[in-house]
């Protein structure tokens, strides 16, 4: 096969410029990389719970009941809209593993007789006999923590009641891709569980026979979920039933839609950074590179090859850097997807999560990348069109430098080298800038991968430290007398003992509405308190709520404003209150008023829902035994564990991001910071060599190109943290959900940190081009074409 001269003239020039070339071709993989792993990602998570909600037949609209009769399925089933009802029974039960020290609680759902809503995906063994008392199935992230199995006993506490009960197989759910128990901010799968179990089973245990205490529903397609459950509440609200919810605001499914909105964000921010200052590479290695070839393109265009061929040549020296590029991208891009596949399928339950490798997405990361390329090419290639062979083949007009800079060098009072240095980032003005910006996007990419770590200590300060400071919370099934408070005072080790009343209540304010849990706790609270703007401890007020922030936004309410409260549970009375205050949360939105008052609107006397407890740590293993046999208690917490838990977590999950970042940014600096001292040396190899004759040593001459390199990276920083903040500004924004919210904390060595790998990656540049430096050949250099 007959290659072209020009395209022998392409091969050539990458051979020659292979460092620069690796270097924007790195940046453009970058690109690629990130927009594969971030759409492929999103694109993987939303097939794979499609795919598995619809096989598994999810449910659309889930509410509980505290005890009503199996005949109210057929109204329910009647109701307009719906295709599938199922009564199930949901309750608490306590584990008792021995050699388990720390408290834990298993989830028991009854399972249908056949088919059935929110079908199970068998791991392994098989389902329980329906006539069997004592065969269960365990939740598949539980069994794996304590290595239980088919065959295997698992001991628990079933309505105060210990049982030995026999796995026969292990199972997921798509109720439960996020297993998160009741009061944990994180899955813990050794301290909580899901156990199905048949239904007499549940029935005997909880005394429930003939009766359920949940119901889950399928929608016809088309259906309208809002009227759905407005008939299913009323029919639900004379036996206890506190408001029924659909798919959106069920636990797992909204924690997987607030990842789905996190990646979507990456994938909105991270691409266009690296395509953008991959332009900006190209553009100013072309136009350098088009100067240099000014006589051999007079002389292309003087033999006969037209403006167009000459222009189309350019062109195609781009591409082939962009499909480096490409290639580079598309393995990293795979590489690091399937690295994130296995993360989310230990973070989320699903029975399969495989990388999508779509060829519409790798097509569509390659159109971009390409367009990018070339977006970045015709700028310089426009110069060559433009040329004339006469003008092209005469030496350039030389440089002409003003008087305008003088009054920077009498400012800085600069020496000759950094009068040098200073004319030339002032002489090529765009070049100065486009670095400048490229190497301030590495900075600020750091900048928005580091501040979380800010945000989480924050969370977990606020959270933990100053508003929850209890050791151990005990919720009982059902609200007991507040005697119960001096009983638990009374257990092994409990130093203070404080109660609290939690009632389901629908929160409205001029159309806008939120049914969530209001919180009574005493006038002035010690062990779990609510806190201001300043992180103030509030007391609670006797008339009145005190809202989160988060759901005041939501209503849009501020203090003195009044709204209505429809509460879910006993006489379901609706009143109207003032917003006394506002508070300060990052989990879950919130509502507290004083326990005297909440309990005086149920008018059920005084009654609460639980104990927020402070123990002696020695006494501690003493404490989680006795707990543990009292029979009204549902679930124990342990502050401890439970930040122990979150800390773990988010440091697996964190870690791998910002490694991934910072090595991405370190090739954004690498790229820019290498591609402007190349073209740099080369425009002043003969002033540089003309500086060794004059007798100037090696070092002195690599700080005039040194310098101007400083100049950039120094000037990067600032406007870099400006840029990172802005993006961390926005990301924080977009974490926020009603599940969680992300302060938006940045830390002053946040700042510090992004500009040292910044700094130190340009060290790694300016080494790489010290030895070609070091090699000036001052003969040749100082030969003239003039």
């Amino acid at each position: 096969m007959v290659i072209s001269p020009l395209r022998r003239k392409v091969l050539r020039d990458l051979r020659r410029l292979w460092a620069q070339v690796l270097a924007i071709a790195l940046v453009l993989a970058a690109g690629v990389a990130t927009l594969i792993l971030g759409n492929g990602a999103y694109a993987s998570l939303s097939e794979t719970r499609a795919h598995y909600y619809d096989e598994n037949r999810f449910a659309d609209v889930f509410a509980d009941v505290t005890r009503a009769p199996r005949a109210l399925l057929g109204e329910v089933a009647e109701i307009e809209g719906v295709l599938d009802a199922e009564a199930r029974i949901v309750k608490l039960g306590l584990l008792d593993l021995p050699g388990m020290v720390e408290p834990g609680s298993v989830l028991f759902v009854s399972l249908p007789e056949t088919g059935g809503l929110n079908r199970l995906y068998l791991r392994q063994g098989r389902l329980p006999d329906p006539l069997a008392a004592r065969e269960i199935v365990v939740s598949d992230g539980f069994a794996a923590a304590h290595r239980l199995g088919p065959g295997d006993l698992l001991p628990v506490l079933m309505n105060g009641q210990r049982r030995d009960l026999t796995i026969t197989g292990v199972a997921l759910s798509p109720e439960f891709i996020y297993a998160l128990g009741p009061g944990q901010m994180m899955p813990d799968p050794r301290r909580f569980g899901v156990v199905w179990a048949p239904r007499s089973a549940l029935e005997a245990a909880y005394d429930l026979d003939g009766a359920f205490s949940n119901l889950v529903l399928k929608l016809a397609p088309g259906a309208n979920p809002d009227r759905v459950i407005e008939a299913l509440d009323r029919l639900t609200e004379r036996y206890g039933g506190v408001g029924a919810t659909g798919r959106a605001d069920q636990i797992s499914h909204a924690f997987l839609d607030a990842e789905l909105q996190a990646l979507w964000a990456m994938v909105r921010v991270l691409p266009p950074i690296f395509l953008l200052v991959a332009a900006m590479l190209v553009n100013m290695t072309l136009s350098r590179l088009i100067t240099l070839e000014r006589e051999q393109i007079g002389l292309l265009k003087a033999i006969g090859y037209s403006s167009r061929a000459v222009a189309q040549h350019y062109v195609e020296f781009v591409l082939l850097i962009a499909v480096v590029g490409i290639g580079i991208g598309f393995a990293a891009g795979a590489w690091l997807g399937s690295e994130l596949a296995q993360i989310y399928a230990r973070f989320f339950t699903f029975p399969y999560l495989v990388f999508t490798r779509d060829p519409q997405l790798y097509g569509l990361a390659a159109v971009i990348t390409l367009a990018a390329a070339v977006a970045g090419a015709l700028y310089a290639v426009r110069s060559v069109v433009k040329l004339p062979p006469a003008v092209a083949m005469s030496p350039p007009s030389p440089v002409v430098y003003r008087k305008r800079g003088a009054w920077v060098r009498r400012l800085l009072n600069l020496r000759q080298t950094g009068v040098m240095v200073a004319r030339h980032l002032m002489r090529w003005p765009f070049r100065t800038a486009s670095s400048t910006l490229g190497v301030a996007m590495a900075v600020a990419i750091l900048v928005a991968s580091l501040w979380p770590f800010g945000s989480i200590d924050r969370m977990i300060d606020v959270t933990f430290f100053r508003s929850e400071r209890h050791d151990a919370q005990i919720v009982f099934g059902t609200p007991e007398p507040l005697r119960a408070v001096f009983a638990a005072q009374d257990m092994p080790g409990v130093m203070v003992a404080e109660p609290f009343r939690q009632v389901a209540a629908t929160i409205s304010h001029r159309g806008r509405e939120k049914t969530l849990a209001i919180t009574g706790r005493p006038a002035e609270p010690r062990l779990s308190r609510v806190l201001d703007a300043g992180l103030r401890p509030m007391p609670m007020p006797q008339a009145g709520l005190i809202l989160s922030e988060a759901l005041a936004k939501t209503l849009q309410v501020r203090p003195g404003d009044q709204v209505t409260v429809a509460l879910q549970e006993g006489r379901r009375s609706t009143v109207t209150l003032r917003v006394s205050a506002l508070s300060v949360g990052y989990m879950g939105l919130g509502a507290a008023m004083e326990i005297g008052a909440l309990n005086r609107l149920m008018g059920e006397g005084a009654l609460i829902s639980g104990v927020n407890l402070m123990i002696d740590d020695a006494r501690a293993a003493e404490f989680y035994a006795a707990a543990r046999t009292t029979p009204k208690t549902e679930l124990i917490g342990v502050t401890s564990l439970m930040l122990s838990r979150f800390r773990a977590t988010l440091a697996e999950n964190i870690t791998v991001m910002v490694t991934v970042y910072v090595v991405l940014a370190g090739i954004i600096a690498i790229g820019v910071v290498y591609n402007f001292s190349r073209i740099a040396l080369s425009e002043q190899g003969r002033e540089l060599a003309s500086l060794r004759v004059l007798g100037f040593t090696n070092r002195e001459v690599s700080g005039v190109l040194f310098g101007e390199l400083a100049t950039v990276v120094l000037l990067a920083q600032p406007l870099g943290w400006l840029i990172g903040y802005g993006i961390s500004a926005a990301m924080a924004a977009s974490f926020s959900s009603d599940l969680y919210r992300v302060p938006f904390v940045v830390e002053r060595d946040v700042f510090a940190i992004a500009s040292l790998v910044v700094c130190a990656a340009a060290l790694v540049s300016a080494w790489a081009i010290r030895g070609r430096i070091n090699n000036l050949d001052m003969i040749e250099v100082l030969k003239t074409r003039e």
